[in-house]
């Protein structure tokens, strides 16, 4: 019987450290996969130069046609 238990703990133990160790794994290929998109994505803060940009342009085609 305590042989039993023993390999009963055991196994809990190996399935536990598989399944922690899969999570964690995939935890962190979340995070870099966010950090990467983080890199790459443009923030409103980022359109403001240009959207100012933009809306002199207009200005100035509006104020050329009168």
């Amino acid at each position: 019987m305590d042989k039993l238990n023993e390999m009963l703990i055991g196994m809990l133990a190996l399935v536990g450290g598989f399944v922690t160790k899969r999570i964690f794994n995939n935890h962190d290929n979340l995070t870099d996969r966010i950090v990467a998109l983080e890199k790459v994505m443009i923030t409103k803060a980022d359109l403001a130069p240009i959207e100012r940009n933009v809306e002199m342009i207009v200005e100035h085609l509006i104020n050329l046609k009168k």
